[in-house]
């Protein structure tokens, strides 16, 4: 008997912590990296009053990486997605001005075809990289967007709660029958 009772507490004790963390997924202040475990992107609706735009997001994140993270309150993320692409845009950069650098502009078409050759190769590989990694931007921001938004939305319902206050009629038995009583009704949603 004794053995059967420890597995019985054993499995209540399971079931509470078990039911504590399923309750405790969704708290103020998570980040996307939690959030993106909780919520898919693909199941995302629109509903008007959505704080994120994913449009916006998107279009923010592929001119300047990490823009449209930045304003989803992913901050870390964004700014962490604006470095790699100042890399990549400067490493572009300098593949053009070394480029230039082997083009004579007085005479000849270059100084030194092999070396204009390869950083122009350079410059192209790098102009194509910060493209792929725009586009890679601008999706990744559409999904921290759509995340977002289903993530406030179960705050508001969370931390919502309803009053409504209506009249209501009954009628009353008395000793002369019934006789209708006015009142007003309190309902509370949570």
């Amino acid at each position: 008997m004794r053995i059967s009772m420890k597995r019985l507490l054993f499995f209540v004790l399971f079931i509470l912590l078990f039911a504590d963390n399923l309750g405790a997924q969704i708290v103020p202040g998570l980040q996307y990296s939690d959030l993106k475990n909780i919520y898919y992107a693909r199941e995302y609706k629109h509903i008007e009053g959505d704080p994120y735009s994913p449009a916006l997001s998107a279009i923010g994140s592929f001119f300047i990486p990490g823009l449209g993270q930045f304003c989803c309150g992913e901050r870390g993320r964004g700014l962490g997605m604006f470095a790699a692409g100042a890399a990549i845009d400067a490493a572009m950069i300098f593949s053009v001005t070394q480029f230039v650098y082997y083009v004579d502009v007085n005479g000849a078409l270059f100084t030194d075809a092999d070396e204009a050759a390869k950083w122009a190769g350079a410059a192209f590989g790098f102009s194509i990289g910060a493209l792929v990694y725009g586009v890679f931007c601008s999706i990744d921001a559409i999904n921290v967007a759509k995340v977002r938004n289903m993530y406030c939305r179960d705050l508001k319902k969370l931390q919502s709660m309803e009053f409504m206050v209506y009249p209501s009629l009954d009628f009353a038995r008395t000793q002369k029958g019934a006789t209708p009583a006015a009142g007003m009704t309190l309902s509370m949603r949570f």
